[in-house]
């Protein structure tokens, strides 16, 4: 065991992940996170052989990929997926113990999400034309990732005979190869209707995607992600990407009483209830800010405070006064 190499090891462990059922971009962001832990222990001159996965050589490179700028999301994923490679080990029984057991995922800054607006959503909208096959693609995207909340991967990967949008509904393959019902509004039903009907392509053989370029082949997520991208930046929403969408669905799900945050997870697919929890919070923080709470100073009714005239105190402190520098000068009064 001394002398197994960690990349032949992380070959075979994405190749247990393939066996497994995990989704490619699980497994290339496993085999991604092992790639940059391994070049760490050959820049540092320590050979990348599994003896060399220890607690302190985990935490020397959480310091090093912080100091070097990562977002501390970023940091988050690398521990968690050097964590799992460690679990694998055990398993697998190339180590006797999991060596990284003790190893925290370090914290991250829990940073309340702006949701995209409606006049956001009216600016996107207003930016591609609908009486086109791209424009009329692309608005159905969109809402469909608003008011069902899937992502990128499970949009790309929609067949056209999951979408049943007469009966206002998608089936869609979610993470663990887990199927899972969407429902879908009168407003997402009429744009995909549309898109359907009039402009989506003659698919190319043996392709039934939903969403197609403009040939007819499959859409890729990374193509769909930098569409968004660059047609945020084009419609004045710069901040607009995939993941945005997914968010501003869940929260505006609970804000609007559609449903209890145990339905909510079923339409997301999390297994647990710890990332609808943070819904939960935007979605009480975005209530609070609508609902305008009454203000303490306000209620107390200090009089003097009520009797301020902002206008003219402002026109008063423009108004030169006689202690300025024009009658008296300073300290001659």
């Amino acid at each position: 065991m001394a002398h197994l190499e960690l990349s032949k090891l992380a070959l075979h462990y994405a190749q247990s992940n393939t066996a497994e059922g995990k989704s490619p971009r699980t497994i290339e962001g496993y085999t991604y996170i092992l790639s940059l832990y391994i070049r760490y222990l050959t820049t540092a001159g320590v050979p990348a052989v599994l003896p060399a996965l220890t607690l302190d050589s985990a935490r020397e490179f959480t310091l090093h990929e912080q100091s070097r700028g990562m977002s501390p999301y970023s940091v988050q994923d690398e521990v968690r997926g050097l964590k799992a490679f460690a679990s694998w080990l055990v398993r697998e029984g190339y180590t006797p113990e999991n060596v990284l057991a003790r190893l925290k995922v370090p914290k991250a800054p829990q940073k309340l999400i702006e949701l995209l607006t409606s006049a956001e959503i009216n600016q996107l909208v207003k930016n591609q034309n609908p009486l086109t096959a791209y424009g009329s693609r692309n608005i159905a995207m969109l809402v469909s990732l608003l008011d069902s909340g899937i992502r990128v991967s499970e949009l790309c990967d929609l067949e056209s005979t999951n979408a049943h949008v007469e009966e206002g509904y998608l089936k869609v393959m979610g993470k663990g190869a887990k199927e899972r019902l969407v429902p879908i509004g009168g407003v997402a039903q009429k744009m995909l209707w549309r898109y359907i009907i009039h402009f989506r392509p003659q698919p190319s053989p043996g392709n039934n995607r939903l969403f197609l370029t403009i040939e007819g082949e499959p859409l890729r997520p990374n193509a769909v992600k930098h569409l968004l991208k660059r047609w945020g930046r084009n419609a004045g929403v710069p901040r607009l990407h995939a993941h945005l969408c997914r968010h501003t669905f869940s929260t505006n799900f609970l804000i609007n009483n559609c449903g209890d945050v145990f339905r909510l997870q079923q339409i997301l697919g999390h297994t647990t209830l710890e990332m609808v929890r943070r819904y939960v919070h935007l979605a009480s923080a975005q209530t609070m800010v609508n609902s305008r709470p009454s203000s303490p100073v306000d209620r107390m009714g200090i009089e003097t405070l009520r009797g301020y005239k902002v206008d003219r105190m402002l026109n008063d402190d423009r108004r030169p006064s006689r202690n300025s520098f024009g009658n008296h000068g300073p300290g001659q009064e």
